[in-house]
């Protein structure tokens, strides 16, 4: 027996040792393997719920993008350069026609009002004019009437003259005498009435260049051309503005623009003063009426597309020039479509994907919606009335994942 016990004991030991090489010659797995992964055929089915895609008929909208734009939208500059005094309006503020936004520095300004004003006083007071201004009448200026007068009296002179002459009572040299006098008398009178017209038109420039300097007295306010609401403000007081610079950037937003890209194929069914529906994400449950207004007289060669302009309501301010939108015209026609849950839908990244169930496998579809219907939504193409879509448990479907319902 104890033999027996002392060659078990032996055997033992010589075994475990045979097995240490086998252990140590066992290859490790390689550094950063991962274990096998579960492909789409060897993972547990994903329970799901499905519902038929349901075919519709619709009504058919011509749909697109683009940015609202202001109704009416201006870089205001100033008039004359100047150094910024008075800065009146902020980002946001709104304005009315003529109301002052900037005032620049008018002191020049107002010293060349003043001598300009002056010049105009003076030669008004030359042609006896009064403040009204009034019939200009060249003759009734004194130097004329006095020049006039002196005429007079030499053409008598010289019809006298030319009886005493005629009569010999005046010799030839006397008589040439007078006659030289009347011709100097009726030159001064010409003279006089020149000089006066030369007067009024420089009267009259005198007028405008008074009109000017008010004028740049005036336009050192920089005023508002419409009625809007001011989107940015780009001087600040002290800097020196130029006639060239935009200093505030106005829009008019109580009614906005949409720019909508007409495919040629449509033309036919496009009139002005359709009706559009309008929305952005901003409120997505919420439609915006607008009128297609204006519409090209020509197509563009590189997109062979008929742009036309909407024009939408915001007396409330809700919307904003710049909002990416979308705009459906409806064409007063029908067309088919197919109607499935909303919550079949699967929204990442503006793509829209729906799981359509097979033979117990998911094949995944992207869709282009073309509208809402309550809890559903219409799906212009992508799936087939008919086919099977999965609403719950999206996330962790894709294709060829197995599933049960």
């Amino acid at each position: 027996m104890h033999r027996d016990s002392k060659f078990t004991s032996t055997l033992v030991t010589i075994l475990a040792l045979g097995a240490l090489p086998m252990v140590g010659c066992k290859k490790p797995a390689p550094e950063g393997a991962s274990p096998v992964a579960l492909t789409a055929e060897s993972a547990a089915p994903v329970r799901v719920t499905v519902a038929p895609a349901q075919a519709r008929q619709v009504p058919d909208v011509l749909s697109a993008t683009g940015t609202l734009v202001p109704d009416q939208q201006s870089q205001v500059t100033a008039l004359v350069p100047g150094r910024v005094t008075a800065v009146l309006v902020e980002r946001g503020s709104q304005v009315r026609e003529g109301d002052p936004m900037l005032r620049l520095r008018d002191t020049d300004y107002r010293a060349n009002a003043a001598t300009a004003s002056a010049a105009a006083g003076q030669a008004r007071a030359r042609l006896g004019l009064d403040a009204s201004g009034g019939r200009f009448d060249p003759e009734a200026a004194a130097e004329v009437r006095a020049a006039a007068a002196q005429r007079d009296i030499a053409d008598d002179g010289l019809r006298r003259a030319e009886q005493l002459h005629t009569g010999g009572s005046m010799s030839d040299a006397e008589y040439q005498r007078v006659l030289l006098q009347a011709t100097a008398a009726r030159e001064q009178y010409r003279a006089a009435l020149n000089g006066t017209r030369a007067g009024y038109f420089a009267y009259q420039q005198a007028r405008e260049a008074l009109a000017t300097a008010q004028r740049s007295v005036a336009d050192s306010v920089v005023r508002a051309p419409f009625t809007g609401e001011v989107a940015e403000r780009t001087a600040n007081v002290g800097e020196y503005v130029t006639a060239q610079r935009a200093v505030v950037t106005l829009v008019k937003i109580d009614t906005l623009r949409m720019e909508i890209q007409i495919p040629q194929e449509r033309f036919a069914q496009v009139r002005p003063d359709q009706a559009v529906e309008v929305r952005v994400d901003a409120w997505p449950e919420r439609v915006f009426r607008g009128t297609l207004r204006y519409i090209s007289a020509a197509v563009r060669a590189d997109t062979r597309a008929l742009v036309a302009e909407a024009v939408i309501p915001n007396a409330e301010r809700v919307l904003r020039p710049g909002l990416f939108a979308t705009a459906r015209i409806a064409l007063g026609t029908q067309r088919a479509a197919v109607a499935i849950p909303a919550r079949a839908v699967l929204s990442e990244a503006g793509t829209n994907r729906v799981f359509v169930v097979q033979n117990g496998r998911v094949q995944t579809r992207v869709v282009t919606l073309l509208d809402r219907d309550g809890d559903q939504v219409l799906i212009e193409r992508g799936i087939a009335p008919g086919e099977q879509v999965a609403t719950d448990n999206l996330n962790r479907l894709g294709d060829g994942v197995a599933v049960t319902q």
